[in-house]
């Protein structure tokens, strides 16, 4: 099982969203103007709104009992352009697609390509017949981001549906335990024990920490300077230690058996 950004993909930010502290109203302007939309709103106050509904969203979220909530990205784009058109304050195409718009400020804002070794160790994997999946903090873009870059579905790389978990789908984002636990029974079900999963990822608190809680074999990938979070001075760890570390993603494959 891996961790999409900072394990399998290179990303500007580490991870998806988190590039949003660091956004600047000219990727906004430029997404604006790729989607054909008018807006007499100041590119900064259009990142404040999207910054308040996100917070709005995980307040509503945390006080049902979810702790770590995650939104679906393009839900928020639409309550702010409703509002916006709502009073006069943008305008957009006939042919508005909001999933679009998404696309074209986080591939601005957060730019991601290949790991590598990326097609090299996902496809002897497969060709190996190791049972492959996914758990990330993630949006609807990040599976086909991924997919573009093998040239083909996650389906037809090893990827079954059943074994890809991300936060967009359950509502629910990592460091909490429940996409790793889900994972785990989903596995269970076709005959493999969580002793027998191995998650690969790059933080040790949002990958290493809840895949060991729940009883996966832990690879932190370090790999990557600029994603690698050894989260030291962060009071959430427990006195966790990887199982393995790799220094370049292709180590995987010295490490499992053939």
């Amino acid at each position: 099982m891996f961790d999409v950004y900072g394990t399998l993909l290179v990303s500007g930010s580490g991870d998806v969203g988190t590039a949003m502290s660091m956004t600047k109203g000219s990727a906004l302007e430029a997404a604006l103007d790729a989607c054909g939309i008018t807006s007499k709103v100041p590119a900064d106050d259009l990142v404040a709104r999207l910054y308040a509904a996100i917070k709005g969203d995980h307040e509503v979220a945390t006080k049902r009992g979810t702790s770590y909530p995650e939104v679906v990205i393009e839900e928020i784009w639409q309550k702010i352009f409703d509002a916006a058109i709502a009073s006069q304050q943008i305008e957009v195409p006939p042919d508005f697609d909001v999933k679009r718009f998404a696309v074209e400020f986080e591939t601005r804002v957060n730019p991601t390509w290949p790991m590598p070794d990326f097609s090299e160790v996902l496809g002897t994997l497969h060709q190996r017949g190791y049972r492959l999946g996914i758990i990330s903090n993630a949006q609807f873009f990040t599976p086909k981001i991924v997919e573009s870059f093998l040239q083909s579905s996650l389906e037809e790389n090893g990827f079954p549906p059943e074994n890809c978990f991300f936060s967009y789908e359950h509502r629910v984002a990592k460091p909490g335990t429940d996409l790793y636990s889900a994972a785990a029974r989903s596995l269970s079900d076709q005959g493999i024990d969580v002793c027998h999963i191995l998650y690969v990822g790059n933080d040790m608190l949002n990958d290493v920490q809840p895949a060991a809680q729940v009883g996966m074999k832990t690879a932190l990938f370090a790999g990557d300077q600029r994603s690698l979070r050894l989260r030291k001075d962060d009071a959430r760890m427990l006195p966790i230690h990887p199982d393995v570390t790799l220094t370049r993603l292709s180590d995987i494959l010295a490490c499992l058996p053939r």
